[in-house]
């Protein structure tokens, strides 16, 4: 009997969508990178069709591909491919409306890109759909999916650096489009405990690491609860200053701005570390009573992280088991993202989560 092979549209025709690769070496871990490059390394998968808001980046994409089924419209893409899997590479301000309407118009899974919408009152109606229809749910967040540090993970899990107390971050960048990646793998690596409170602040516009990027900072209206872009631009997505998080746990973290994404975790017996971006995993053990120090490292294994979020999803298909990048992980590190953000409003005060305000507004990329 012939394996079944998963239908798979794409909403989003730019950089996740296809085009990443175009900006990494050939080769390594993480490759491949981009949605449609990952699908296609899958067997099991065929991607059938692709939608775009715009005509002509939508032509340039799929005259190089070579997808057969190309739409402006992706309802209409839905409607008529009846896909599987969808994946949703649109920027995050356009991200909440096709999740839902792929959750209710009877797609069965989804893999969203990160951030995952544009304000809380949006991810609370994500997560209505797409519970409400037993959708199996991936997020971009890729290192929960990257073998280094899910044996990190396990090692902190198993108890090699005993009781798991504090988590340091490095790393420099936007609050909505790429903190997930730094919110959520630290929320891994601690065992994904409730964050019950945020406090921080963003960057401001003339801040020397900011000041000259092409994208300006954006401002904040306080009339309509927004962050405003830049004139000529779509995306208003601040970068983010020092901040911490605490856990139900009793656990905290504390994110620098700056670094080559690194985490150290801090436990009651030794340290887990994930430095360079990937680079360096290990674990370092100390064992007070012997008065000995032991050192272990580790090496990723398999597939590109994307890979695997795609057969993450697979699975869940298959066996209605929850995915690793399910809800119930999202929708915390996106209220931290949020609570940061109140609490730079709010002059650096500390930030009860959930958010109590859902109708804040930040255009991510």
């Amino acid at each position: 009997m012939a394996a079944r092979k998963w239908r798979v549209a794409i909403i989003g025709s730019g950089r996740m969508g296809g085009l990443i690769e175009d900006e990494l070496p050939a080769q390594g871990f993480g490759m491949p990178y981009g949605h449609l490059s990952a699908y296609r390394a899958i067997p099991d998968c065929e991607v059938v069709a692709v939608a775009n808001r715009g005509e002509e980046r939508l032509k340039r994409f799929v005259d190089r591909f070579g997808i057969a089924n190309a739409y402006l419209d992706y309802r209409e893409m839905i409607d008529r491919e009846r896909p599987d899997i969808v994946s949703i590479t649109t920027p995050s301000f356009a991200r909440a409306e096709p999740i839902i309407h792929c959750a209710t118009h009877g797609v069965p899974a989804i893999y969203a890109e990160k951030g995952l919408c544009g304000s809380l009152a949006e991810a609370d109606a994500i997560a209505v759909a797409v519970r409400a229809n037993h959708v199996a749910f991936n997020w971009g967040a890729l290192r929960r999916h990257h073998d280094g540090y899910r044996q990190l993970r396990e090692a902190i899990a198993r108890g090699d650096i005993g009781e798991p107390r504090h988590a340091t971050m490095w790393f420099f960048t936007d609050l909505i489009k790429h903190h997930p990646h730094t919110i959520d793998i630290v929320a891994m690596l601690l065992g994904d405990p409730a964050p019950v409170w945020v406090q921080g602040g963003l960057v401001n516009r003339d801040d020397p690491r900011v000041v000259s990027r092409p994208r300006p900072e954006p401002t904040y209206d306080p009339a309509s609860n927004r962050f405003l872009p830049p004139e000529g631009h779509e995306i208003a997505d601040p970068h983010v200053d020092t901040f911490r998080v605490g856990y139900a746990t009793g656990a905290e973290a504390t994110f620098l701005p700056f670094g080559k994404f690194e985490v150290d975790v801090i436990g009651s017996d030794g340290r887990a570390m994930a430095w360079e971006n990937g680079g360096h995993f290990g674990v370092r053990r100390i064992d007070s009573k012997r008065g000995t120090v032991s050192e272990t490292t580790f090496t990723p294994q398999g597939d590109s992280p994307t890979v695997c979020t795609i057969r993450d999803l697979i699975h869940a298909l298959e066996t209605g088991e929850p995915t690793r990048g399910n809800l119930d992980v999202t929708l915390p590190s996106v209220e931290v993202q949020f609570g940061i953000a109140h609490s730079h409003l709010d002059g650096g005060r500390r930030i009860a989560l959930p958010v109590s305000d859902r109708s804040l507004h930040i255009p991510g990329g």
